[in-house]
């Protein structure tokens, strides 16, 4: 009699294999998911860095604009321009 060779039981193997192809597919798709998240986030990062730039220079901007309000020659503009003063010895010539 000869001996029957025995089926071998493939279903475990299956089985395995589709729980790793799901795996595979599920990690493709977070990682397509969290490029585009990082991409968003590099040009928002450029966006801020731009923005902290200019507002770096606007600050610097009215750093020196309050040291110069802190000089005569400033106070005196002001004194010229908003209440008119002038100076003993100075002619005033005001248009018609």
């Amino acid at each position: 009699m000869k001996k029957r060779k025995k089926k071998p039981n493939r279903t475990g193997l299956y089985l395995v294999m589709t729980v790793v192809l799901l795996f595979c597919a599920t990690l493709g798709i977070h990682s397509i998911s969290l490029r585009a998240t990082c991409s968003s986030l590099q040009e928002q990062k450029t966006e801020l860095e731009a923005k902290k730039s200019d507002l770096e220079k606007e600050a610097k901007s009215i750093e020196e604009q309050k040291k110069y309000m802190q000089t005569n020659e400033y106070i005196e503009e002001m004194a010229r321009e908003k209440f008119g003063l002038v100076y003993d010895d100075e002619i005033v010539f005001k248009a018609k």
